[in-house]
């Protein structure tokens, strides 16, 4: 039977000297260091990629960032969402005072089908916006359009919702940011989009500029070393 020996001096292979097992060598530095830049630069570049998402790519394509409110949407939407709406008509302060044919010629609700998710107002003296999916849709000889909606989240249809109804519809939406959206909200989301920025920039110069003397002192011990 053949056995498994230690020259002079020498462990085993499965045991350290007074029979403890060897310990775990840690990871080298180097492997730490770059695992937390890594990890360090992925949070930033998610943080600018949601403050991209949510105010400036809003704000530039003209669209508007809306709090869902309820649970009606979810899974797709769920309270607390930020849903990004782009209008059917020119966003105007007395635009709820108009009568419905003048809604109807600025409304441009013709390319709304079957699945789109829609935000409209059932009172036209109240602000207050739904917004849930298409169902159906049906035109009449006037072509003036009757949309069905329903929320995911709900058993039964809405009451029909006419063409002069309908204020936007949904191009994205992104969890939970509705609440950061309620507490920085009107003239606050520009200073905030602003701030986001410039930590941003500064976390990503104070990176490069640690990263910088690690490898410029790497260099002085080589070149002292030979």
């Amino acid at each position: 039977m053949a056995h498994e020996t230690a020259g002079p001096g020498l462990a085993s292979p499965t045991t350290a000297r007074g029979g403890v097992p060897p310990a775990h060598e840690p990871l080298p530095r180097t492997v730490v260091r770059w695992l937390w830049v890594g990890v360090t630069w992925g949070l930033l570049l998610a943080v600018i990629a949601i403050a991209v998402a949510a105010i400036v790519v809003p704000k530039i394509a003209g669209a508007v960032p809306l709090t869902v409110l309820s649970n009606s949407m979810a899974p797709t939407m769920p309270v607390g969402s930020l849903a990004v709406i782009r209008p059917t008509m020119p966003i105007e302060p007395n635009a709820r005072l108009r009568d419905t044919d003048t809604i109807r010629e600025r409304n441009d609700v013709t390319a709304i089908g079957i699945g789109d998710v829609i935000s409209f107002q059932p009172d036209q003296h109240d602000a207050t916006l739904i917004t849930h999916r298409v169902i159906a849709v049906s035109v009449d000889s006037d072509g003036n359009r009757t949309f069905t909606t329903r929320g995911d989240n709900n058993g039964s249809p809405d009451s029909p919702v006419q063409d002069y109804q309908v204020r936007a519809t949904v191009w994205y939406s992104l969890p939970l940011l509705g609440y950061v959206n309620d507490a920085v909200n009107g003239d606050h989301r520009r200073t905030f989009a602003i701030t986001a920025a410039a930590l941003g920039y500064a976390w990503a110069l104070s990176l490069w500029a640690r990263a910088h003397k690690r490898r410029r002192t790497a260099r002085d011990v080589d070149g002292r070393i030979t």
